[in-house]
């Protein structure tokens, strides 16, 4: 069976399509139409929402509570499709079962094992998205940032920020529309919505 064959059938395909709307969403972000906060739950700084059937308890569990959901996802995803490529090829030709039930029970297997091994690369990536504490907000606020997405809405939006020693800070930031924020203007951090987990800033005006 070809590579291609395994991206467009029975059991590949499914995650191939996840993969495929993954890049889309990732392509959207490099270029500044998205952040990667645009969209599922936001579990950054330990917010577990627990009328979600119970998820955030199982991303405790293994370790991924505080990581934005889109990496969350993509890491399970890119996984789930790497062991499915992997599985279809060599474990299912080898397999007594009708391919539509030896395809479900690779994509059920591969899925767990990805969300297994996602929690165990993912992990060491928490510190780096946990900026969200007292301190940080009291470090942040006032400072200027520099704004990274090509718009900044009332509930969209990145900038970063320069804090003690020349550390960059990656912010979920928002602002009043209208506004003239774009890709790498410079605005001022004024408070934290603990409700929207952003920043809210607004247009810099120097002295």
């Amino acid at each position: 069976m070809s590579f291609l064959d395994l991206l467009t059938h029975y059991p590949g395909l499914l995650p191939s399509i996840v993969i495929g709307v993954l890049l889309v969403f990732w392509l959207l972000t490099i270029v500044g139409l998205l952040d990667h906060d645009s969209f599922g739950p936001d579990w950054i700084g330990g917010h577990h929402h627990h009328d979600v059937d119970g998820l955030p308890d199982m991303l405790l569990a293994l370790g991924l509570d505080r990581l934005p959901f889109s990496i969350v996802v993509s890491g399970v995803a890119f996984y789930w499709w790497l062991l499915t490529m992997l599985a279809t090829a060599l474990l299912l030709p080898l397999m007594p079962l009708p391919l539509w039930l030896g395809g479900t029970v690779v994509l059920a297997a591969t899925l767990v094992v990805a969300v297994l091994l996602a929690s165990v690369s993912l992990r060491p990536l928490k510190p780096v998205f946990a900026v969200n504490d007292n301190g940080t907000r009291e470090t942040v606020l006032g400072r200027t940032c520099r704004i990274l997405t090509l718009s900044v809405e009332e509930n969209f939006g990145q900038a970063e920020v320069v804090v003690g020693n020349g550390t960059h800070l990656t912010l979920q930031v928002y602002a009043s529309a209208p506004n003239r924020l774009a890709r790498d203007t410079q605005a001022v951090v004024l408070s934290f919505d603990a409700q929207r987990r952003r920043y809210l800033v607004a247009e810099y005006e120097p002295p």
